[in-house]
């Protein structure tokens, strides 16, 4: 249930290294505790971000495997800093307990930043395209229900405030509905994607912080006894230095 990750900031303050291990407690398509592992590396200035992480996922109960996955992003934005910022992202993910052999995504968009006090808070929402290439596993390939590659919108929320001198809030929230739906295809399956995360960051020492997160993931179409949302509950033991 708990993660220890370490940071390393260049004399810049330009670049970021963290490396976690951590275990989760999940209810939705898996009903079990997991054991994770991930990385990320960061560049930050003015002018372009620039973050890749992964992600592996193992859980076992009564000597039956419950969870195997894998993810990694890769991520760019022009100008974070500003009004107006362009972003690319790529993601790729392979759970078999969601029903992929492996998904990835491209996604191309802009964030707007309604509201921001320097390390005080910052609100943003964005609207972005997403292409998804999606392989189901062999059963569900010839299901008329799943497409290989489907468009949608991406639209997001995202706030993050300081709430103490020792407290902080990051929320983000997703909707991304198929592109074929919002054109009014009545004969195409209703689908979209929801997906909200919510971490609580607390200062417990100079440089160590608990953060308890909270993530739900709601898919309107999923493969047969696959559950349509997935909830996970996870706390961090975060040391920088």
């Amino acid at each position: 249930m708990f993660t220890l990750t370490s940071v390393t900031l260049s004399a810049q303050n330009k670049w970021i290294y963290r490396l976690g291990f951590s275990g989760e407690m999940r209810s939705g398509n898996v009903n079990t505790a997991i054991f994770k592992n991930d990385g990320r590396i960061e560049r930050n200035d003015s002018i372009i971000a620039l973050s890749a992480n992964y992600g592996i996922g193992y859980g076992m109960k009564d000597k039956e495997l419950y969870d195997l996955s894998f993810t990694s992003t890769l991520k760019a934005d022009l100008w974070q800093y500003d009004r107006w910022s362009p972003f690319m992202l790529g993601t790729y993910l392979n759970n078999k307990f969601k029903g992929y052999e492996y998904k990835f995504s491209f996604l191309v968009g802009a964030k707007y930043r309604i509201y921001t006090v320097p390390k005080v808070c910052d609100y943003s929402i964005s609207a972005a395209y997403v292409m998804d290439y999606t392989e189901y596993f062999a059963k569900d390939r010839n299901n008329d229900r799943f497409q290989p590659q489907v468009s949608r919108i991406s639209l997001r929320f995202k706030i993050k405030q300081r709430i103490s001198d020792v407290v902080s809030i990051l929320h983000t929230t997703f909707y991304q509905p198929s592109l074929m739906n919002i054109n009014g295809f009545k004969s195409v399956k209703e689908d979209y994607i929801v997906t909200s995360q919510t971490s609580f960051s607390n200062r417990i020492g100079r440089n160590v912080f608990l953060d308890i997160n909270f993530n739900y993931e709601y898919r309107s179409l999923v493969p047969d006894k696959v559950k349509p949302h997935d909830i996970t509950t996870s706390a961090t033991l975060r040391i920088n230095f």
